[in-house]
């Protein structure tokens, strides 16, 4: 026996000095812990150590001091959720967060799978088993590939994984085919089964109730695959987007996570199209199909609701569900007959009657986890209105991140739309959202002269009108007021002298007379138009008189005749208006500018053509009610397209029998079924604008895109001739068959027009009235106003009757 050496420490000592290391580090391992969680008392971090590190394991002092290490270095350790950490915090962070406590618990540095058995140790942090054996790579001792992850080690060398599938020591006999094959699954009595008679386990999904293999199955059951992508697959970062979404491909290889949003999937030859496109799905032979062909060709099944054989969204309690029921249900939640709770009638009781899912056991909740309404669900649990309000706070918040009190009544209308769908899809994607986005992020007040200095486009018009809408901004003649803005825009690169002449031309002789006419004409027929004109003609003048070198004192006759013959349009006719506002400024002499030669209307559609395009809007239910309405009207009446467009239902006159439209002094009687039209135009929902106004305006039949505004002249026009309605010759031969058969006073008096253009259209109509006027004169002073009136509305009812006759299918 061997005597024990002098110097070694005794067994108490040993021990002594152990419980004293142990103790102290303890000790420091709870002073790290309390300083990063202030809200751990001294007891509670102890106990949790315990738990994480049982006194028993050999080595538990070594274990502490390294967590006391590393706590003391990155003191955020228990919230950064870095995985880059010994292995005693990743089973510490797992029982503070049991216990309720505000930590992260750290996941893998590639997939992001939260484990207390990260082992693999990278550089970028700890690697859960899966991810750890892709990074596990060398060269193939078999097939000799680089790079391959090591599927097994075999005398010769690490092999990867497909000459192990096909290494002939890993084969059996499979329990159902008899074939020598890989085992990938085994029986209860431990026989394996190759990858053709394995079938995976079937479950009931606790959320659809679908009976399929399924992807999680933990405390609360069984969860499909479909369902967990939907509710419990984790969202992480993308490293493409930067958006928190499903990860459709994890990181590896130095590749960041990529979204399902961003990821393309590998490229192949799609096997219905042949074409070489990303592929992320495949047939039942296993043929890869690119997303088009997979759309295109998927099998349906008859739904439940509707009853039409198409791909089905989810599956209920009353079977498979198609897109359009799935959303119809979700968003028109009702109260539950068996519960009295509102909530999507998902299932039907053996009456047939609808119920909600839960009466039945279908365990799927779509109540908004933020708000508790039923229905409408739009992401993570939560409800559109809410996501909606969220979007709306994150568009309208200032530099200080709140919603300035001028913009509060334009986040009330947004926020409180009948539909938050569209509404989110406008947030998201529309241009006019980037640019108020823009405008509030900069903190300024919101002004009419803050608008006027951005350059004039259709967004910047769209936002200031939005604003007007929502009572932020006074409402103001639009089509005259930017034209200001407009010019300020054109004189950037103009010449000085230019400048000085272009204002007062605009401010001071066009502005003026167009507000004092604006006055009696509500609606003036392209007046920002006509005056944008006037003035770019006025600066092509200048500009021509410049590389000529004259001044517009030395102006005569021969340059006016020379600046008119040089063109191929009448537009430089238009420079009358400038030659007379600087004659009475005395910067020019008196000069001519020829009157622009009046024609008679070129284009005219064929009777025999007219006849059967109104049959076709009056009939034909393919085309939209809007167009058919509006081409009616043009066929039949033939009003200018600005006043069609502000036309409203106060302009529908409903009696007893008939329905009379009004465009001018007196209504005119309209055929039946374009009375209908109307009055189904007049009371249908407007989709837009969806915003509340502040002072409620006039109710368009034919409302636009801008919030409060009808649609524009050239979107009507445009519309129309989408559908084989020409406007203008449409509209030339209604005026010339009214003129036909009306005298001028009464054409105007029906139609609108002035009295002057009445008499042209009747000269053009070639129709004598002189003796029809004679005799109205006559019978205008013989007679009370009353009478009159009654033989002039007698007239325009007989003249409308004749109209009726088209709806007839025997019509000319």
């Amino acid at each position: 026996m061997t005597a024990p050496s002098p110097t070694a420490p005794s067994v108490v000592a040993r021990l002594a000095a152990q419980a004293a290391r142990m103790e102290a580090a303890t000790a420091a391992a709870v002073g790290r812990l309390t300083s990063a969680l202030p809200s751990l008392d001294a007891q509670d971090a102890e106990a949790a150590l315990v738990t994480a590190v049982p006194i028993p394991v050999r080595g538990a002092a070594k274990f502490l001091e390294e967590l006391a290490g590393h706590l003391s270095a990155h003191p955020d350790a228990l919230t950064s959720g870095s995985s880059l950490c010994p292995p005693v915090l990743l089973r510490l962070a797992h029982v503070l967060d049991e216990a309720g406590h505000p930590v992260v618990r750290p996941g893998c540095a590639h997939c992001g799978k939260v484990r207390t058995n990260l082992r693999d140790l990278q550089p970028e942090g700890r690697l859960c088993g899966t991810c750890g054996a892709r990074t596990r790579r060398a060269t193939c001792a078999r097939c000799h590939r680089d790079g391959q992850r090591v599927a097994a080690r075999r005398p010769e060398g690490p092999i990867c994984n497909r000459c192990y599938r096909m290494d002939p020591a890993t084969f059996e006999e499979c329990a159902e085919c008899g074939q020598l094959r890989h085992p990938v699954a085994r029986r209860d009595d431990g026989r394996g089964l190759c990858i053709n008679c394995w079938k995976p386990p079937m479950h009931t999904c606790v959320i659809c109730g679908k009976t399929a293999a399924a992807a999680l199955v933990d405390a609360d059951g069984a969860v499909c695959h479909l369902c967990y992508n939907r509710h419990r697959r984790p969202r992480r970062l993308c490293g493409r987007c930067g958006q928190l979404k499903l990860i459709a491909r994890n990181a590896r290889d130095g590749e960041p996570d990529i979204c399902e949003g961003c990821y393309q999937g590998p490229e192949a030859e799609c096997s219905i199209c042949s074409r070489i496109r990303p592929c992320t799905s495949r047939d039942a032979q296993g043929q890869p199909i690119c997303a088009t062909c997979y759309q295109r060709h998927r099998t349906g099944d008859p739904c439940a609701r509707c009853g039409r054989t198409k791909p089905s969204t989810t599956r209920w309690p009353i079977g498979p569900v198609c897109h359009v029921c799935y959303t119809a249900v979700l968003r028109s939640p009702a109260e539950c007959p068996r519960c009295r709770m509102v909530q999507p009638l998902t299932a039907r009781d053996d009456h047939g009657v609808e119920i909600c899912g839960p009466c039945v056991g279908f365990a799927s909740d779509y109540t908004c986890r933020q708000c508790g309404r039923a229905g409408n669900p739009h992401s993570r649990g939560r409800c559109a209105h809410c996501v909606l309000a969220e979007r709306v706070n994150a568009l309208l918040a200032g530099p200080d991140g709140t919603v300035a009190e001028q913009l509060k009544p334009l986040a009330d209308a947004l926020t409180h739309v009948p539909s938050p769908f569209p509404a989110i899809q406008w947030i998201k994607e529309s241009p006019n959202t980037k640019l108020l986005a823009r405008l509030v992020a900069q903190g300024n007040t919101l002004t009419h002269e803050l608008l006027d200095e951005l350059p004039p486009s259709r967004n910047q018009r769209y936002i200031r009108q939005l604003l007007v809408h929502t009572g932020i901004l006074e409402e103001r003649n639009e089509d005259l007021e930017r034209i200001p803005g407009w010019l300020e825009h054109e004189l950037a690169d103009k010449p000085a002298a230019h400048v000085n002449l272009a204002r007062p031309f605009l401010h001071w002789f066009l502005l003026r007379r167009a507000r004092q006419r604006a006055v009696n004409r509500p609606h003036p027929a392209s007046a920002d138009r006509d005056l944008r004109r006037r003035v770019s003609v006025a600066l092509d003048f200048l500009a021509w008189m410049d590389q000529r070198g004259l001044v517009l004192a030395d102006l005569d006759q021969d340059n006016i005749d020379d600046w008119i013959t040089g063109a191929t349009s009448q537009r430089r006719y238009l420079i009358r208006y400038f030659l007379k506002w600087a004659t009475s400024r005395r910067l020019t002499r008196e000069l001519t500018v020829p009157s622009i030669p009046r024609q008679e209307p070129q284009n005219l559609l064929d009777e025999d053509d007219r006849w059967p395009l109104l049959q076709r809007c009056l009939t034909d239910d393919a085309l939209p009610t809007d167009v058919r309405a509006a081409g009616a009207i043009t066929l039949l009446f033939g009003p200018s397209t600005e006043r069609l467009c502000h036309l409203t239902p106060e302009h529908l006159k409903s009696g007893d029998k008939h329905t009379h439209l009004v465009l001018g002094r007196h209504p005119v009687l309209l055929p039946p079924r374009l009375a209908e039209l109307l009055r189904h135009l007049a009371e249908q929902p407007q989709l837009r604008p969806q915003l509340s106004r502040v002072h409620p305006g006039p109710r368009w039949l034919f409302p636009g895109m801008v919030p409060g505004k009808p649609i524009s002249t050239h979107g009507m026009t445009q519309k129309l001739n989408r559908h084989d309605i020409p406007v203008r010759t449409a509209r030339n031969a209604a005026l010339a068959a009214l003129a036909a058969d009306l005298p001028s006073p009464i054409l105007a008096d029906v139609t609108g027009m002035h009295r002057h253009t009445a008499l042209r259209w009747v000269a053009y109509a070639r129709r004598d009235w002189a003796e029809y006027l004679v005799a109205r004169a006559e019978a205008m002073a013989s007679c009370e106003g009353a009478e009159t009136q009654g033989r002039t509305q007698s007239a325009v009812k007989t003249t409308s009757t004749s109209f009726a006759e088209v709806e007839t299918p025997t019509t000319r």
